[in-house]
């Protein structure tokens, strides 16, 4: 981690609201060293940057990176994700679609995800120039380098909670890929496409009990996922080793960084070089909990025991954040419906 000795902050103006960012210059590999600056900004509703959550790593594996010019030491692990944003989020937001009216074209083969376009389409102070593309950076806060640890008051759970809330997106840094995460991965994707949009939500069950323990209709679909070829055991096939180990990385271990990133507008995560979204994980962890702890008609007793234990603590953070969201969206779509509404009924008294 980068010590007091390598990184000289200047003393930040608390009636400004002043915070640092940590700017990151594009570059040509994934393994290139991360170069970077420290800015500092006054923490305003209109400022536009990207957080990144991470656990620190070992603190005897190492990496250098450049802030401002110095060389500094930093773990490995925090390298890593910032090598990996670098990598995926220089390519993904210089291909979003530009405004009707630009004449700039935008590229196909390295598009983000639907949702994180969309998300991403009106960030523009983090969107590369036209003019001078190769040089605009990428705006990231990250506790471990944006704040004076030394500092009790940059350090307090009150300011680090604003600046998390504060940010665009909020990207939870889960590690490096291993063999089977691809696989894993096509997992989750599989499960919450066939998951009904509200299974798990109040009152759900008892207009549809077909969709819970013991029958599980709606995971029919998606039997193959744990039905094995003759002769293999299927917590050995790869789809089934990347969704466990995607599930116990260390970071679903530790309540505190859940709730951390769950102060974000929109929380991700990225493992390697793909991100996940929040809900995704969400829904992933209301699968393994009922099919871990409740009979099915589809799913091997056998193999209940195999499907990743997450901490209680962790469970019960993911399912609050869950039901946190599923209201804020029902409110959201409540408060849009009465606009609309409201709207039609003051051109119909206008038109008359």
């Amino acid at each position: 981690m980068a010590t007091k000795q390598t990184i000289r902050y200047k003393r930040l103006n608390a009636s400004k609201q002043e915070f640092r960012l940590l700017e990151l210059a594009p570059a040509q590999t994934l393994d290139d060293p991360v170069v970077c600056r420290l800015v500092t900004v006054p923490l305003t509703d209109d400022l536009e940057y990207l957080a990144l959550s991470s656990l620190y790593g070992e603190q005897t594996d190492t990496e250098r990176i450049i802030v401002d010019g110095t060389p500094i030491n930093i773990t490995a692990h925090l390298g890593q994700a910032l090598r990996h944003v670098r990598a995926v989020f220089f390519p993904t937001i210089q291909n979003i679609p530009k405004p009707q009216g630009s004449s700039r074209r935008s590229g196909s083969d390295k598009r983000g995800p639907r949702w994180l376009l969309h998300l991403l389409r009106h960030v523009s102070s983090i969107l590369p120039s036209p003019d001078a593309e190769a040089e605009t950076p990428l705006r990231l806060w990250i506790d471990m380098l944006c704040i004076n640890q030394q500092d009790d008051r940059e350090n307090s759970r009150q300011a680090l909670g604003r600046i998390y809330k504060s940010a665009k997106m909020v990207i939870g840094w889960l590690g490096l890929k291993v063999e089977c995460t691809d696989a894993g991965l096509a997992v989750l994707k599989e499960i919450d496409d066939a998951m009904p949009t509200h299974w798990g939500d109040p009152g759900d069950k008892e207009m549809y009990p077909e969709n819970y323990s013991p029958r599980h209709e709606w995971a029919r679909k998606i039997q193959h996922i744990w039905e094995a070829a003759e002769g293999v055991e299927a917590f050995t096939q790869p789809h089934w080793v990347g969704a466990n180990d995607f599930m116990n990385r260390p970071y679903f271990q530790r309540r505190w960084i859940l709730e951390e990133i769950a102060l974000g507008r929109f929380p991700a995560f990225l493992v390697g070089d793909s991100i996940v979204s929040w809900k995704q994980v969400l829904r992933l962890n209301r699968f393994m909990e009922e099919f871990r702890e409740y009979p099915s008609d589809l799913f091997p007793p056998r193999l209940r025991a195999m499907i990743a234990d997450v901490p209680l603590g962790t469970v019960h953070a993911l399912l609050d954040e869950f039901a946190r969201r599923r209201r804020l969206e029902r409110e959201e779509a409540m408060t849009t419906t009465q606009s609309s509404s409201s709207t039609r009924e003051t051109r119909g008294k206008y038109s008359a």
